[in-house]
């Protein structure tokens, strides 16, 4: 864990100091205080376990990157709204655009990086199958990455009708496919292995002495 913390420790750096500026600029609204409680304790957690996990050495730099700027992003755009809110923002309308746009950023994002993932505890399309197989784990992201690229260009093109309700349940589906979707191929896979009496290649668990 040391040594990951000495690796990224400039980009660490950067990611906090994003956090807090994003916390200062709500920090007269009352609403933003337990939300900005919940991305400080939310991202400690979640870069304290992406170091911890040793398998994540060998991940690309741009990969623990992306994930560590993910919580500090987000609470410099939830205090952003929640001051223009304060300000006399139309709440309804700002909150919606910001949804559905920066939910489709952040889903093309990670669309595009999850090719890149390599076998691990706490990143990527982590479910039984995909961690007993390496061939598995590298063909359920690469599918997995167009597939959640389509559904962040889907999300943006909802917001484009941001006052439909059928806009909104089709940027439900379109979340919540890329999710099952992902998991489900992972299973077809695997099932598809074992019908043709394929091999997993079981790398993950293997231990060096």
């Amino acid at each position: 864990m040391k040594e990951m913390i000495k690796k990224y420790r400039s980009s660490l750096i950067c990611s906090v100091l994003v956090m807090l500026i994003g916390v200062l600029v709500g920090y007269t609204s009352t609403q933003s205080m337990w939300a900005n409680v919940f991305f400080v304790v939310t991202d400690c957690a979640m870069v304290a376990i992406i170091f911890y996990d040793n398998r994540n050495r060998q991940q690309s730099r741009k990969i623990i990157g992306m994930t560590m700027w993910i919580i500090p992003i987000m609470t410099l755009l939830y205090n952003g709204i929640a001051r223009l809110v304060n300000m006399g923002a139309d709440m309804e309308n700002l909150f919606m655009a910001v949804i559905y746009y920066g939910t489709g950023l952040l889903f093309m994002l990670i669309g595009n990086y999850l090719p890149k993932v390599k076998q691990n505890n706490t990143i990527g399309i982590r479910v039984v199958w995909s961690l007993m197989d390496e061939e598995n784990w590298n063909a359920t992201h690469r599918f997995s990455g167009k597939l959640w690229m389509a559904s962040g260009i889907l999300c943006m093109l909802c917001g484009l009708f941001g006052e439909s309700m059928a806009a909104l349940v089709v940027y439900i589906i379109s979340i919540m496919a890329a999710a099952i979707i992902s998991i489900l191929y992972s299973y077809l896979f695997y099932k598809k292995k074992l019908a043709t009496g394929e091999g997993l290649k079981i790398q993950y668990n293997t231990k060096k002495v």
